[in-house]
């Protein structure tokens, strides 16, 4: 019998693996994870002056905490930030911050900042760095506040059901492929649920079925408080589907990941029209594939296909802004141990469109990138 989602390792929770527990008494838990890394990108990847090459380094760092109340219950609490994150050298950015309730084999209850339920499909294909997400993590992929979450992970079947409250500068599409503006959105309301089953061993290892839905309600007229409060939509709906076959720790591994995003009412600047509009709406339909093997040395190797078709249109305006982003991302990693790593990776352009009449954004689109780095995981 499998245990629930955070009863194993609630201080590392999307961090490490190997999260030191630094106080242990009474049933009270206190640890610490986080990690250190540098990395060498290419020009393409555009990290620092006018498309040059450049080594940026960054940090990240999580404490977290259990306290048993009950027989049944126990009390937990988590923190996570980048540190250092850019070339600035100077953010200290939370990513994770929750507080909750652990029922053991019942599940677990948090409310706070952290991915809704759609990331539970999309997990299945983000293995690599920084040269791929052509789909997973361009709509909904980053952490947002104000979020309530119930998560049940228990033989093999695995559900989550969360709710969203207001927020002001919320994240949402965090990707200027699609519009020139900022991840930073007024969100009025919504709701999300995942739901998925993993059968332990066929043939090569577990096989896991998985499937998410999020909705969210923009902050509009009246209830809009001004420009502070980010921009204003009327709603966001986002739908995965994932699949995954493997383990990509030891042995085989594949992975499949269908995605649809819409976002409608925007009010933002149009690339392809090179204006400001209201009524502006994003949609995305994708999928990604990913293949690979882990040796029992520590090296590992992923390949992928991944295919985004984005088309913007505008109310009261004739014409749209169509087209399609084709990606292969290769990533070659070796664990040297449970806390070094280093590796290599690179992406290719397969076709993909770059209409003329619309800004470079961002050169992953249709260049080669590459990269090259090292992480210590404490």
């Amino acid at each position: 019998m499998k245990k629930s989602l955070l009863a194993l390792a609630v201080v590392a929770v999307a961090a490490s693996a190997n999260a030191a527990t630094v106080y242990e008494k009474d049933g009270t838990s206190l640890g610490l994870d986080g990690r250190v890394q540098s990395v060498y990108y290419s020009n393409n990847h555009n990290k620092a002056g006018e498309n040059d090459s450049s080594i940026q380094n960054s940090g990240r760092f999580g404490i977290g905490g259990k306290t048993q109340v009950t027989d049944w219950v126990a009390g937990i609490g988590y923190a996570q930030w980048d540190v250092s994150d850019g070339s600035a050298h100077n953010s200290f950015e939370a990513r994770d911050q929750y507080v909750g309730a652990d029922f053991g084999e019942f599940g677990v209850l948090k409310a706070g900042r952290f991915v809704d339920s759609s990331y539970y499909a999309e997990e299945v294909t983000d293995h690599y760095e920084d040269a791929a997400g052509t789909v997973q993590g361009k709509f909904n992929g980053e952490r947002r506040g104000g979020q309530l979450m119930y998560t049940y992970d228990n033989y093999g079947f695995h559900a989550q059901a969360g709710v969203q409250t207001a927020q002001d500068n919320a994240k949402v599409v965090g990707n200027d492929y699609f519009y020139d503006g900022a991840d930073e959105f007024a969100v009025d309301s919504g709701f999300n649920g995942a739901l998925g089953y993993t059968f332990d061993d066929v043939v090569f290892g577990p096989l896991s079925f998985r499937a998410g839905y999020s909705y969210l309600k923009g902050q509009t007229g009246n209830d809009l408080k001004g420009g502070d409060a980010g921009e204003d939509f009327n709603n966001f709906k986002h739908a995965t589907v994932g699949a995954s076959w493997g383990n990509l720790n030891s042995g085989f591994y594949v992975a499949a990941l269908y995605e649809y995003a819409k976002m409608t009412g925007l009010s933002v600047d149009v690339d392809f029209a090179d204006a400001e509009f209201e009524g502006v709406n994003v949609k995305n339909k994708g999928f990604e594939l990913a293949v690979g093997y882990a040796w029992d040395n520590g090296v590992s190797a992923l390949v992928g296909y991944e295919s985004s078709k984005v088309k913007v249109t505008v109310d009261d305006f004739d014409g749209d802004g169509t087209y399609t982003i084709r990606r292969i991302p290769v990533f070659v990693n070796y664990k040297i141990n449970s806390n070094f790593n280093v590796w290599a990776e690179a992406g290719f352009n397969a076709g993909s469109d770059h209409p003329e009449d619309r800004e470079a954004g961002d050169n992953k689109i249709d260049k080669t990138v590459f990269s090259v780095g090292a992480r210590y995981t404490f």
